[in-house]
């Protein structure tokens, strides 16, 4: 398959639910503190190394950036998972920011993130690695082709039109 063929659509809370963004971004804060917890464990920084080797992931700025993308289409954005923002996305896909509905990927407050859950999160995202030491994210969660993802957005944004329910409420 083509990079093309690897892109998920994310699908954000109400427009402007700044509670929701609160305690979305409060929540990456957690995992990102979580992370540089669980790389003091040393058996754990070797097991993850990989990971680490081209980039330092920073959930933070994950988050931040993934909230800006909302605004393009007020509450989804296409995400093409063969990037950095991609890898991010699938180990934050893992820690329950996101949950699987209807084809799209929907953005929620994780209901356990602990050092354990992070831990395992990073480890799952980790042994995607095949052996010419590429990431496949599109492991972890259903993907389509941009075309796809985008003629979904649109149907979702002409039926429902902006969301107006409260995603952390599906915890």
């Amino acid at each position: 398959m083509e990079t093309s063929d690897f892109y998920v659509l994310v699908e954000g809370p109400a427009w402007g639910d700044a509670q929701f963004y609160g305690e979305w971004l409060l929540a990456a804060a957690k995992a990102q503190v979580l992370w540089r917890t669980a790389l003091e464990d040393q058996e754990f920084a070797t097991q993850v190394e990989r990971v680490r080797i081209v980039y330092e992931p920073d959930f933070g700025i994950t988050a931040t950036i993934m909230l800006m993308n909302l605004r393009a289409h007020w509450t989804s954005f296409v995400l093409d998972l063969q990037t950095e923002d991609g890898d991010d996305f699938a180990m934050m896909f893992s820690m329950g920011f996101f949950v699987q509905c209807d084809g799209t990927c929907r953005m929620a407050i994780p209901a356990l993130l602990t050092l354990d859950a992070l831990k395992s999160a990073i480890l799952t995202f980790a042994r995607t690695e095949d052996s010419e030491y590429i990431f496949h994210p599109e492991h972890l969660v259903t993907y389509m082709s941009a075309a796809a993802a985008k003629v979904l957005q649109e149907q979702i944004n002409a039926f429902h039109g902006p969301r107006d329910d409260r995603l952390h409420s599906l915890q």
